[in-house]
């Protein structure tokens, strides 16, 4: 799983991920993204996922404790190159009033 983070100088922010978001990928991939986002004041951070060949459940756990954490800091997430599945993946967790899928 790579990923890169773009920031503007309004406090928002652009992460762009690629590859497998998946069990295997999420632990790794919490620690830097949360060293990364979390210190700092972010208004608002979009995540990109449409380089996201795969997603599971714990995935879509990564991005709930990413979204959490954001409006704990009155911050907040959107998700945009949201595929089919992983919109799919959304839905049947009943999570698309939490996550703001951008289209």
């Amino acid at each position: 799983m790579a990923f890169s983070v773009t920031w503007e100088q309004d406090g928002s922010g652009r992460i762009f991920l690629q590859g497998h978001l998946n069990r295997d990928t999420v632990p790794m991939l919490r620690r830097r993204l949360f060293r990364e986002v979390l210190n700092r004041r972010v208004a608002r951070l979009c995540v990109n996922l449409s380089s996201v060949d795969r997603m599971d459940t714990a995935g879509l756990a990564l991005l709930v404790e990413l979204r959490n954490a954001l409006a704990r800091q009155n911050g907040e997430l959107c998700l945009d190159g949201v595929t089919e599945s992983v919109r799919r993946l959304i839905d049947l967790a009943r999570l698309n009033n939490l996550l703001v899928v951008s289209d």
